[in-house]
């Protein structure tokens, strides 16, 4: 503006002031303003001319449209929310005219929003490789802070966090805290796992008593002591390797099947890996492969300190079965078993449900086909298995295996397991009542159960039950503690009642969900009674029903004044037949 306009603009405003009547002149303007939801946004303007001035705020929503009651010369909007945002304006009159104010802007801040990516979920890395996680997120004005194990990154300020020359330091848990006005969001932590390089792996080869050879590698310690236990985990690759590649496709795509091996685990709680292979690829996990795997497991236990309540083993794709017909053929040696993207093997799956056994699929993987594991899951739920099941929604045959080898929560749960016991570790739900024995025999025909269930600090989302026998199924009440009254049960059947927890994936970006469950096998024998007069005394005698078991008296059908007789008792139950005449009743489960 030139000196000209200055003055013209100073005379304007003094004969606005300085007349006796003057039209509407807005000295100050209602200005933009950048506000978070439920804080209080306010516009003002100023003016002068000839009292009495009359103010109408505005908002545009394709035209311009009064605001009602928003009359003064402060626009105040409490507790906004996004539909609040967009542009403002006032026009003030009087009997001289109207001004119509300058657009202000309202700008809402909503929290930021976290997209979840593949590019921030689990990994591993061979030691001195490079790997970077990267955050999507939306929102106004974004401020980022990265995080290990939760605690503050100095300098790492950007929404991207890049690894060069990855060491045993980097392992850990990261985070990502994204910042505006509208307050703070933390990203689910994403494990980085440090592994070392695959040329540390041990070629071997193992040749039982028939001069049958075995090819395989393994991986000890490099700090190794006789004096010390270990624990063993055996892993079967899918189709496609063989001793001649194996390395070669370690090094190139899969640094998580060396996961054991991470620094921090092997400094916590270290153990030994083993690979066994086959000679040529296109072959399969013949009865003549797992022999000889049997075999090696066994010269491994008696060359090194093996702890042998911890030897699990593991597999994907094809190597799935494989694993599968290995338990079954070694009923009682395995701790627990971690299964991807496969299908089950010969065995019946009544022979290795019981051992503890986590498995990981995606739903859109075409290669082994996600109707594999859900296959092989349902079997060993129904012989009374309880095997845990994650499912993500993406990922494809490759993504799905990975994402399951890399799972902080699945590595953790492996390795707590022990020969022989049940599974204590969460994931885990429980029938805590009517008993939490696996079996139960009563003559009830509706029973009711109750239990808990808990996923380390995941909402678990649901928890629904079926009975196998009649496919009557239906939603439990409750979730960590949960309660189910009225189950049917079909009489003289063998019921199988199988409870299951659903809860995350644990992989954001995947999506899915994982399942977990217990089951409660009912016999269910109708309690019959019979009463039959033996001289002086009557001798009270049951079939049916389920322990404990009251015999119970009542003087009158017609009041139902049942009391109990007998507690805890055990047919057949002699009963006086002198004084006053009774009726007589057995209860039980």
């Amino acid at each position: 503006m030139n000196i000209k306009q200055k003055l013209m603009a100073v005379v304007l405003v003094l004969a606005a002031i300085g007349t006796g009547s003057a039209q509407p002149f807005i000295t100050q303007q209602p200005q933009a303003c950048t506000n978070a939801v439920g804080t209080t946004a306010t516009f003002w303007v100023t003016a002068t001319g000839t009292e009495p001035l009359a103010y109408q705020w505005q908002k545009l929503g394709g035209t311009w449209a009064d605001l009602a009651g928003c009359m003064d010369t402060n626009l105040v909007l409490a507790n906004i929310q996004t539909n609040h945002a967009g542009d403002y304006r006032v026009v003030i009159t009087n009997f001289e005219g109207a001004v119509t104010s300058g657009v202000a802007r309202l700008t809402v801040v909503t929290l930021p929003r976290i997209i979840p990516t593949a590019t921030l979920q689990h990994a591993a890395v061979f030691l001195g490789s490079n790997l970077s996680f990267s955050v999507s997120a939306s929102g106004f004005a974004l401020a980022y802070q990265w995080q290990r194990d939760g605690n503050d990154l100095v300098g790492k300020t950007k929404s991207i966090l890049a690894f060069t020359n990855a060491q045993p330091a980097d392992e850990g848990d990261y985070s990502v805290v994204i910042s505006n006005l509208a307050g703070t969001i933390t990203s689910v932590p994403a494990r980085l796992w440090v592994v070392p390089p695959s040329t540390e792996l041990i070629r071997g080869d193992f040749t039982n008593n028939a001069g049958l050879r075995l090819p395989y590698f393994y991986w000890v310690p490099t700090n190794y002591v006789p004096t010390r236990s270990y624990w063993l985990m055996c892993s079967f690759h899918g189709g496609g390797d063989y001793v001649g590649s194996f390395v070669s496709s370690t090094t190139t795509s899969w640094p998580g099947r060396l996961l054991g091996a991470c620094y921090k685990q092997q400094a916590a709680d270290p153990g030994i890996l083993v690979f066994p292979t086959r000679w040529w690829g296109g072959e399969d996990w013949t009865p003549q492969y797992l022999q000889l795997v049997s075999g090696l497991l066994d010269r491994l236990i008696s060359e090194f300190n093996i702890d042998t309540n911890r030897v699990s083993v593991g597999g994907g794709s094809q190597g799935v079965h494989g694993v599968w017909d290995l338990m079954a053929m070694r009923p009682g040696f395995f701790a627990a078993a971690m299964l991807a993207s496969g299908w089950a093997g010969d065995a019946p799956p009544v022979a290795i449900k019981d051992v503890p056994t986590w498995v990981f699929c995606a739903a859109d993987d075409a290669t082994a086909g996600v109707q594999g594991s859900r296959t092989l899951v349902t079997a060993l739920r129904r012989v009374g298995g309880n095997p845990i099941y994650t499912e993500y929604n993406t990922g494809g045959h490759v993504g799905g295996i990975a994402q399951g080898i890399c799972t902080p929560a699945a590595n953790a749960w492996l390795l707590a397991q022990r020969r022989g016991m049940n599974s204590t570790n969460e994931p885990l739900l429980t029938i805590a009542s009517p008993t939490r024995q696996p079996f139960l025999t009563t003559g009830t025909t509706n029973l009711s159960l109750a239990g808990s269930s808990a996923a380390l600090g995941q909402r678990v989302t649901l928890v629904s039950w079926t009975n196998l026998a009649n496919s009557a199924k239906g939603i439990a009440s409750g979730t960590n503690d949960w309660s189910v009254t009225g189950i049917p049960i079909v009489a003289y059947r063998t019921n199988i009642i199988i409870v299951t927890a659903t809860t995350t994936s644990w992989a954001p970006a995947y999506g899915g969900s994982t399942t977990f469950n217990d089951t409660l096998t009912i016999f269910q024998l109708p309690l019959r009674a019979s009463l039959v007069l033996q001289g002086s005394t009557a001798i009270l005698t049951w079939t049916g029903g389920g322990p404990p078991y009251r015999v119970q008296r009542a003087t009158d059908l017609i009041p139902g004044d049942w009391t109990d007789y007998l507690i805890d008792a055990v047919p057949p139950v002699p009963l006086s037949v002198e004084g006053q005449a009774g009726f007589y009743r057995v209860v039980g489960q």
